[in-house]
């Protein structure tokens, strides 16, 4: 019987260890110029450490394989805590955030395509991804 709860705890960890997770850039400047020449949408998350909102997006949302294919596939994902330098801060004030989370995507232009204001549980995020690459 112990092998078999070990077998099964093995087996449990290497899929989580396959499972692809979402490839945050390190800033929006390089995540627009990516996107630019891969010709995707940049999806930004605006959080703050404190929110807890947040963290269960990380969590719930970002962590579903299906949110993390379609991310992959279609969009340049960047993560900007505004407050922890004043780049951040300025993106915040250009979309205008008035909470968190607040995830904005931009065109390879620069510009504000739509938004999610707010948590969304995984299903409800992937459909919003949807509508965002359907346009």
């Amino acid at each position: 019987m112990k092998k078999i709860i070990l077998s099964m705890t093995v087996c449990l960890f290497a899929v989580g260890a396959w499972a692809a997770e979402v490839d945050w850039q390190k800033s929006y400047d390089s995540a627009l110029e990516k996107a630019k020449k891969e010709k995707k949408i940049v999806m930004v998350d605006i959080y703050t450490d404190w929110c807890g909102w947040c963290k269960r997006l990380d969590r719930d949302t970002y962590s579903d394989k299906d949110v993390q294919a379609k991310l992959a596939k279609d969009f340049i994902s960047v993560k900007v805590n505004p407050e922890k330098g004043d780049a951040g801060a300025k993106l915040a004030q250009q979309f205008g955030v008035r909470g968190f989370p607040f995830i904005g995507f931009v065109g390879a232009d620069g510009k504000l395509v739509t938004q999610i204001s707010g948590y969304l549980p995984a299903a409800e995020f992937l459909k919003k991804l949807e509508q965002v690459t359907a346009k």
